[in-house]
């Protein structure tokens, strides 16, 4: 049967083709591939055509309409199965050659009764997900309460919240947005809540994983409206494959639109992500630009303020927020904490705190004391069951591991559930009984504080080794054990990843090796992974071993190891360049032309221009469009404009688009203003740097109208810190009715920066009310800081009442740093009294490192004593990083037991640091002659010999 509708359309007309299914894997995927596979065999007819073709044959057993079909061939749902027949049928009647459409319809009866048998196979909304599957914990109460979610109380970030989500719909763009809060909070809920109430027809997908959400995307699985939903964020965005992830989700931010990618995550995991301070190779760069590209964060206050007078009705509509509300008022009345109360976590810590043997068992302790440290540890999932039996044994004194309940591990779990202490999960797939477990996650954060400086017993290490589900977690729990110095078990543990194809584990493996002193272990934990040969490499050049090195580059770049052959050309050259050009010009044989680039740069730089010039159009030949941005520099130096003004164009062209602000440069230092907003013009949407570039000259000189309508050109092609540029001219302008405009036309997109400038700029000014105002309404788009500055500021001015206000603005937002930084500032003022208070209230709120960041102050001002204070209060409050400096100080005035203890303390919590402290204290005293100390073993004795069984890597 031939279909005749491009014939009607005219000659030479197509329809148009219908998108491939992005469906996660799994039988419905199955089901819509073989689909697909049918309508792309048949000619990929138009879906008018398939109906008429259905309408036509009365024999067939369903009638789909146009919409149904464009649903079944593309769509993420499951048809019904006649429907589905039919079209089948059709499609595979349409296929040219001799094709039998029973075989077609018999496949796709078999697919959809495989889908239709596993309902978790189908695209499920929230509520038919429910609020429990998707982690929302269940509230206690009084007990005629009913398992059911209580009346929600929608507070200020529930409204930053959906108002995102909504502008997103309209815009039909894509969202990412991270509620992150402590422990118990409502972040989970709220985002339940929200999505519920302004995308409740989406489908949500819940990855497992950091690898299956990369699968999902990898394979373009995930639709247009779609929800990814990412409980406990941290999961994704660190470990091992942290920074893939967000490479790959900001892909998908772009790619898919619109989409909602909604998570949630413990402010330190935040904190870590948006830090500057690591220059680390492991430091979070990708997951750090997605969260500020995305502007991502919503904060989400731990305690009630404003909320108080709404809580109080909802507790006369239901007994467990009622009695929760009592609770929380009892403990803290200025600061109650309704939602923790409600379920029931504070509780639960003052149970564990009894230890063994009383509210919990000894059983029950233990499998919650292994399942906080496995987790702590870097295991990202929910804990399998077997993982957790076997690392509990470790955590139990002898007389209690004699027991005669073969059912004691099931008889212990139940318990912990039924007390909500352990939450079930499961790790295979579909429907079924729990198969892994994971503990409460305001009982994880006071346990994992409490036991941060502890080291693990072996036993934890070798069920992970055993039982772990996936290379990430193995990898990870190797990365915890290195780290502290725990070597034998970090080397099965990355032996294990290694086995299952962890490249990350290579290099972990590789490096630990590397260090030890095992250069032949080191070569072949490598085996022919690239990013382990590089790990490889730096390692022996930063170890002063160049020729080493020189060969571990060769084998990474052989091995196609991004810049790999850039490095080798790096040190070649310093042993005296002349093979730097052969070396080059195989990278480029090999196909990285970005070499010849580095061979470019370090010419340059010692003044040899002409080879320079060589490399660079070596470089440009190759279409390494960095070649030609070398070349234009070097004709400026020379004074050819135009063959600077040709070569930064040709760049351009390429792709580089920051050869477009260089071309608006090079023309208006030369006078000619009107060719600089040519090339501005031009570059079109990648002259987003131009533009600002051009908006600064602009302003510069005066131009003000000039420099507006540059700012404008910049915003309209999605720059960010356009519109913020733009406020602070209009403000300088006096003009404060348009800067709030502009300001307000960037909170459109999510962006608070440009309030939080106005709020600074308003403070400056004198105008404290008009900042205020500001400050709300960047913190009403996600930007806290705007408060923590007008803090600092305010404390400058000596206006501590005001200093507080803000503090307080900040804490209340979900923002408790501007505590901890009155605390530094008073500290350092000379106000001991008042710098206590501002530390107490931000370790109040959850600021764990604001003892410790004291005491660095204390120590720096000469007053150590009072610094080790402050040490002993960041240790008492969970702080690993404290005990590093305690060491130091101990140290310092001779009392080398104590700073023994304190660096051990800092060696089982992973500070990497604490190690050579360690060495210092004790090595020098006990060291035999020429003996070298690797690492620890179990019973925290130094091991020294290579050859070591428990940790040999040969």
């Amino acid at each position: 049967m031939a279909m005749r509708g491009a014939e009607r359309r005219g000659e030479g007309r197509r329809p148009r083709l219908i998108a491939p299914p992005r469906v996660p894997p799994g039988p419905l995927r199955d089901f819509k591939r073989h689909v697909y596979h049918l309508y792309l065999a048949a000619g990929a007819p138009a879906l008018e055509d398939i109906v008429k073709l259905v309408t036509e044959d009365d024999t067939l057993p369903g009638c789909p309409s146009k919409d149904t079909v464009s649903r079944l061939i593309s769509g993420g749902t499951l048809p019904g199965l006649p429907d589905a027949e039919t079209v089948a049928e059709v499609l595979a009647r349409a296929q040219p050659g001799p094709v039998d459409p029973t075989e077609a319809v018999a496949r796709t009866r078999k697919l959809w009764i495989e889908v239709n048998s596993n309902p978790t196979a189908r695209p499920h909304t929230a509520e038919q997900w429910g609020a429990a599957r998707l982690g929302v914990l269940p509230a206690v109460g009084g007990e005629d309460a009913e398992d059911t979610l209580t009346p929600y109380l929608v507070r200020a970030h529930d409204q930053v919240l959906r108002q995102r989500i909504r502008q997103s719909v309209a815009d039909r763009v894509s969202v990412l947005a991270l509620l992150v809060g402590q422990p118990s909070s409502g972040k989970t809920r709220a985002a339940y809540e929200a999505v519920c109430a302004e995308l409740g027809d989406w489908p949500v997908l819940i990855p497992s994983g950091p690898r299956e959400l990369l699968d999902w995307i990898g394979t373009d699985s995930v639709d247009a409206c779609t929800v990814v939903w990412l409980d406990e964020a941290e999961r994704f965005l660190t470990g091992p494959l942290g920074e893939e992830t967000a490479l790959a989700l900001g892909t998908l931010l772009e790619r898919i639109s619109p989409c909602a990618v909604l998570g949630s995550m413990w402010p330190e995991y935040a904190r870590r992500l948006a830090s500057r301070a690591s220059v680390a190779p492991e430091a979070p760069f990708h997951g750090r630009a997605l969260l500020k590209r995305s502007r991502a964060e919503i904060h989400v206050p731990d305690y009630l303020s404003a909320d108080l007078r709404v809580a109080r009705r909802l507790a006369a509509q239901d007994p467990r927020i009622a009695a929760a509300l009592r609770a929380a008022l009892v403990a803290s009345e200025d600061r109650p904490r309704l939602i923790q109360q409600l379920t029931g976590g504070p509780e639960l810590v003052q149970l564990y705190g009894r230890g063994p043997g009383n509210a919990f068992s000894e059983i029950e302790h233990a499998l919650l004391s292994a399942a906080v440290d496995v987790r702590r540890l870097g295991h990202s999932g929910v804990l399998p069951s077997a993982l957790l039996a076997e690392a509990a044994v470790g955590y139990l004194p002898a007389t209690a591991r004699v027991t005669h309940d073969k059912a004691w591990f099931a008889n212990a779990v139940e318990s912990l559930v039924q007390q909500g202490a352990l939450v079930p999960g499961r790790l295979a797939a579909g429907l079924g009984e729990p198969d892994g477990y994971h503990v409460c996650d305001y009982l994880d954060q006071s346990v994992r504080r409490s036991r941060a400086h502890l080291a693990p017993p072996p036993e934890l290490w070798g069920a992970v080794v055993r039982h772990a589900p996936g290379a990430e977690d193995l990898c990870a729990l190797g990365e915890a054990a290195q780290d502290r110095r725990r070597y034998g078990h970090a080397v099965r543990l990355y032996r294990r990843a290694i086995a299952m194809g962890s490249e990350n584990a290579r290099s972990g493996l590789a490096l630990l090796l590397e260090e030890v002193g095992d250069g032949s272990g080191a070569d072949t934990a490598a085996g022919t992974s690239a990013r382990a040969w590089l790990t490889v490499a730096v390692a022996r050049e930063n170890a002063g071993d160049p020729q080493a090195a020189v060969r571990a580059y060769e084998l990474a770049a052989e091995l196609g190891g991004a810049g790999a052959w850039a490095a080798l050309v790096r040190l070649v050259y310093a042993q005296g360049g002349a093979g730097g050009t052969e070396v080059a010009a195989r990278a480029a044989r090999a196909g990285d032309a970005g070499a010849w680039i580095a061979l470019a740069r370090l010419h340059e730089q010692s003044g040899a221009t002409e080879p320079a010039r060589q490399a660079y159009r070596a470089a440009a030949a190759e279409g390494e469009p960095w070649g030609w941005m070398g070349l234009a520099r070097l004709c400026e130096r020379a004074a050819d404009l135009l063959g600077a003004a040709i070569a930064y164009g040709t760049a351009a062209e390429a792709g580089v688009s920051s050869a477009w602000r260089e071309l608006v440069r090079l023309h208006w230092d030369a006078g000619r203003r009107g060719d600089a907003e040519e090339a501005a013009l031009t570059a079109g949407a990648a002259g987003a740097e131009a533009w600002l570039d051009l908006a600064r000259r602009r302003s510069a000189c005066g131009d003000l109208r000039g420099a507006e309508s540059a700012y404008l050109a910049a915003e309209s092609v999605c720059v960010g810190s356009a519109a913020t540029k733009l406020v602070a001219l209009r403000e300088a302008a006096e003009d404060p009715r348009g800067a709030e405009e502009a300001a307000a036309s960037a909170a459109r997109s999510g962006d608070g920066q440009a309030w939080g400038l106005l709020a600074r700029l308003r403070e400056r000014g004198g105008d404290p009310v008009a900042a205020d105002r500001a400050a709300e309404e960047a913190a009403a788009v996600g930007d806290l800081e705007a408060w923590v500055v007008l803090t600092r500021m305010r404390e400058a001015a000596a206006d501590r009442p005001a200093a507080e206000r803000a503090a307080l603005k900040a804490a209340q937002a979900g923002e408790p740093s501007a505590w901890s930084a009155l605390s530094r500032m008073r500290e350092r003022s000379g106000d001991r009294e008042a710098s206590e208070r501002a530390a107490h209230r931000a370790a109040e709120l959850g600021e764990v490192g604001v003892w410790t960041a004291l005491g660095r102050v204390r120590a720096e001002t000469g007053d150590p004593e009072s610094a080790e204070r402050a040490f002993e209060l960041a240790v008492g409050a969970g702080d690993p990083e404290a005990w590093g400096p305690m060491g130091g100080l101990r140290a310092a005035r001779g009392d080398h037991a104590g700073a023994e203890e304190a660096y051990r303390s800092g060696v089982d919590a992973g500070d990497t640091e604490a190690w050579e402290g360690l060495l210092r204290t004790v090595g020098r005293r006990r060291r035999k002659s020429g003996e070298v100390w690797f690492g620890l073993a179990d019973d925290g004795g130094l091991v020294s010999r290579l050859a070591d069984e428990e940790w040999e890597g040969g």
